[in-house]
C-alpha cells in the first residue's frame, strides 16, 4: 500500500494515488496532526444526499470488551475495501471490513488489568488499550500501547508497552518495548518506578502508575509521542503521587534499527515533591508540528516557578536518538492559565512537603478545585501561529505558539481576546472575578457591536453556568481563518468566525439547536459535544487544510441528558450544514439519529468522536448490562462496546 501525504499533513491524513485519488485514511486522533478535527478529502457525503430519507445506518459490529478509543481507517486496507481498526480495553486490535463487516483480523497483546481497584464510577470493568493508535504511514506502521498485567494471576504488577504492528494484519514487526525510565528534568519522576508496590491496609493497592488516556502522536522527526495522566488522584506511599508525563520514542528503534536507543525521552510536567499536571485531553491526542509538541495539563501544583507546570500549556521539542544515545523531550516554554492559585495549606500536600505550592484554584480537598486547563485537546491553527485550547473553565484560550507567555500573563497574556463558550460554576462572584480579571487587558467590542452580547467578559454569562469544552473543531477556510466548532457541557453547538490576522477579533456565528444533557445542573453532563468536519477540498484556495463550504458538514455525538462520564446516557449522532447560517444566528440541521424509522443512537461512548471517511460515518456506543457475548470480572457492571457504520443508503 502507498501513500501520498498532502504538504501540511506530515503523513497523518492521507490520499491514495493509484486506487482512488479521491480516498482517504484517518490514521490517528481528531484526523490530522494539527488536531483540527477535519477531512477535506470526503467526496461522497454532501448537504444535498445527508438526510433520513438517504442517509442512514448501515450495521453494526459488537465487541465483547469495553472500547474507549477512536476507530482508524485505512483505505484499501483490506483488498479493495476500507480496514476499520479498532482497539479495546481486553488489549485486542481488532481489523474489521467496511463493507462487509467480516472480521479480518483480531490480535491480543496480552492480559488486561482487573479496574477493581481504580474504577472511581464502577463502569469500566478492565483496563487495556485507551488510548487511540496511531498509524505511521511512512513506514505502514501502527503503534499501539498497551497496559499489561506482568502475571496473568497477579493484579497487582502493571506494565505499559508500546507495539509496532503491520495495520492490516496486526502482525508484530519488532519485538515490544516496555516503558520505563526516569524523567530527564531530574526532578525525581519516575514512570513506572521499578517493581514497587504499596499496600494498604487492605493490602490490596500497589503503588500508583500513570496512565495513558490522550492519542497517540507522531514528530516530524521520527518521535512517538505517549501522554499520561494519573491512575487516580489520591496519595499512596512510596513516590507520594502520580504526575504527569509525556514520553517519547525513537520510532527506528522501536522497528528494531540498529544504532537508535529503544529507551524513551521522558518528560514531568511536577517535581517529586509535588503532584498532578495530568494530560489526558478527553482523549484528543497531543499537537506535533515539525520536532514541536504541545500539550496541555490538568489540575496540580503550579506556582513554582517552570518546575511544576499544573493547569498549564507546555512546549516540548523532541530530540531523536543520535549515536545510540536516549533520546531528549526538551522544554521550550510554557502558558500557565491560572491567576489566583493559592498557596499550600492545611491538607494539600503530606506532612514531610514543605514546599510553596498550589492546590489548585479552590480549597477543595486535597485535589484543589478540578478546573483542568487540560480538559480539550490543544488545536493549531494550520499556517499560522495561533494554537487554541478549551477548558473546564469554558473559555478557548488563543495562545502564540511562537511565544507561550510562561509566567508573563498580562504582558503576553494572548494573541487574541478568548472565546468562550460559557462560562463557569460555583462560587459565581468568585470565578466571574476571575474571568475578568484574566481579560482586564483585553478591549470589549463596542456596546453598538452585535457580537457584545456574547463576548465575555464583556456581556454576561449563558444561564449563569460553567460548559466545560471537551473538544474543539475547525473548518479552514484559507491560511486567514475560518470557522470554530465548540459545544460545551449543558449548552448548544457553538460556531465562531476566526482570523488568523493581528487584531481581528472572533465573531459569534450561529449556533445548534440541540442542548447536551439539558436535564443537568452545572457543572455536569460530560462531555458536550465531540465534532468532526467532512468536506471536499476548497475550490477557492490551494491551502492544503482549506474546505469547501459548499459541501461541509459538521458531524457531532452529544448526550440528550445525563453524564456520560459518572453514568450512561442516551446519545445522538447529528448532522448539521458546516457553514450556512439561517435566521436568528441558527444552524441548518441535516441528519439526527431518532429522526429516522432506524431509531436513535444508543448509549454514548465517553469521548469517541464521529469519523468521516469515503462515504460511511463510523460511531461508537456503549452495550450495558446482559447483552451478549459480553463478560466482566465478578461483581463488576458488564459493559462492552459496539461500532455503528452511517452512510447512503
Amino acid at each position: 500500500m502507498r501513500f501520498i501525504q498532502l504538504a501540511f499533513l506530515g503523513a497523518v491524513l492521507s490520499v491514495s494515488s493509484i486506487q482512488n485519488v479521491q480516498a482517504v485514511s484517518i490514521t490517528e486522533r481528531a484526523g490530522n496532526n494539527f488536531r483540527t478535527a477535519a477531512n477535506n478529502r470526503e467526496f461522497n457525503l454532501n448537504k444535498s444526499n445527508v438526510n433520513p430519507s438517504q442517509f442512514g445506518l448501515l450495521r453494526t459490529y459488537n465487541f465483547d470488551a469495553k472500547v474507549e478509543t477512536q476507530p482508524l481507517i485505512l483505505e484499501n486496507g483490506a483488498g479493495s475495501d476500507d480496514l476499520v481498526i479498532i482497539t479495546t480495553m481486553k488489549n485486542e486490535v481488532i481489523g474489521i471490513n467496511a463493507r462487509t463487516n467480516a472480521t479480518i483480523y483480531k490480535v491480543k497483546l496480552g492480559p488486561e488489568v482487573s479496574s477493581a481497584d481504580m474504577d472511581l464510577w464502577k463502569h469500566t470493568p478492565t483496563w487495556g488499550i485507551s488510548a487511540t493508535p496511531i498509524i505511521d504511514a511512512s513506514t505502514n506502521t501502527l503503534y499501539v500501547a498497551a497496559w499489561l498485567r506482568k502475571k496473568p494471576n497477579d493484579n497487582r504488577f502493571r506494565d505499559y508497552w508500546v507495539f509496532a504492528l503491520e495495520p492490516t494484519s496486526g502482525a508484530l514487526k519488532s519485538s515490544p518495548v516496555r516503558i520505563f525510565g526516569q524523567s530527564q528534568e531530574g526532578n525525581g519522576c519516575w514512570f513506572n518506578d521499578a517493581d514497587a508496590v504499596f499496600f494498604d491496609h487492605n493490602g490490596k493497592h500497589q503503588y500508583v502508575y500513570p496512565k495513558l488516556r490522550a492519542g497517540l502522536a507522531l514528530t516530524g522527526n521520527h518521535g512517538l509521542v505517549l501522554a499520561f495522566a494519573a491512575n487516580g488522584e489520591s496519595f499512596r506511599g512510596g513516590r507520594k503521587n502520580p504526575h504527569g508525563m509525556v514520553v517519547a520514542y525513537d520510532t527506528r528503534a522501536l522497528l528494531g534499527r540498529s544504532g537508535f536507543s529503544r529507551e524513551p525521552g521522558i518528560f514531568c510536567a511536577t517535581s517529586f515533591n509535588a503532584w498532578g499536571a495530568g494530560i489526558w485531553h478527553a482523549g484528543g491526542a497531543p499537537v506535533t508540528e515539525g520536532d514541536m509538541i504541545y500539550v496541555a495539563t490538568s489540575n496540580g501544583t503550579s506556582n513554582n516557578g517552570s518546575v511544576d507546570l499544573a493547569e498549564s500549556m507546555i512546549k516540548l521539542r523532541f530530540v531523536p536518538s543520535i549515536g545510540g544515545a536516549r533520546p531528549v523531550l526538551e522544554k521550550v516554554d510554557y502558558y500557565k492559565a491560572f491567576l489566583d492559585e493559592r498557596t499550600s495549606g492545611s491538607g494539600c500536600l503530606w506532612d514531610d512537603n514543605q514546599s510553596e505550592v498550589s492546590c489548585g484554584r479552590a480549597d477543595f480537598g486535597k485535589a484543589g478545585a478540578d478546573w483542568d486547563f487540560g480538559s480539550a485537546g490543544p488545536l493549531l491553527v494550520p499556517g499560522s501561529s495561533l494554537l487554541l485550547q478549551g477548558t473546564k473553565d469554558g473559555i478557548i484560550y488563543s495562545l502564540d505558539k511562537f511565544n507561550l507567555g510562561r509566567n508573563e500573563r498580562f504582558k503576553w497574556l494572548m494573541s487574541k481576546p478568548p472565546l468562550v463558550a460559557s462560562y463557569h460554576g460555583g462560587d459565581v462572584n468568585e470565578n466571574w472575578d476571575r474571568v475578568q480579571h484574566l481579560n482586564r487587558s483585553l478591549p470589549c467590542p463596542p456596546p453598538s457591536s452585535s457580537d457584545h452580547h456574547w463576548f465575555m467578559p464583556c456581556g454576561d454569562p449563558q444561564f449563569n453556568r460553567m460548559h466545560h469544552i471537551h473538544a474543539l473543531a475547525f473548518a479552514q477556510r484559507d491560511q486567514l481563518g475560518g470557522i470554530v466548532y465548540v459545544w460545551g457541557e449543558n449548552a448548544n453547538l457553538k460556531t465562531y468566525n476566526f482570523s488568523t490576522l493581528g487584531g481581528a477579533l472572533p465573531s459569534f456565528r450561529a449556533e445548534g439547536s440541540e442542548l447536551a444533557s439539558s436535564n443537568m445542573g452545572s457543572p455536569g453532563g460530560m462531555p458536550g459535544g465531540l465534532m468532526m468536519v467532512s468536506s471536499k477540498p476548497s475550490t477557492k484556495s490551494s491551502f492544503p487544510h482549506a474546505i469547501d463550504f459548499g459541501s461541509a458538514i459538521l458531524w457531532a455525538v452529544y448526550p440528550k441528558y445525563g453524564d456520560v462520564n459518572k453514568g450512561f446516557a442516551e446519545g445522538q449522532l447529528v448532522a448539521y450544514d458546516a457553514t450556512t447560517i439561517l435566521s436568528g444566528k441558527k444552524m441548518k440541521r441535516l441528519y439526527r439519529t431518532g429522526d429516522d424509522v432506524r431509531g436513535g443512537l444508543g448509549t454514548m461512548s465517553k469521548m469517541i468522536p464521529p469519523v468521516v471517511a469515503n462515504g460511511r460515518v463510523y460511531v461508537m456506543i456503549y452495550r450495558v448490562g446482559n447483552v451478549d457475548h459480553c463478560s466482566a470480572p465478578d461483581n463488576q457492571l458488564k459493559v462492552c462496546s459496539q461500532l455503528k457504520i452511517y452512510g447512503l443508503k
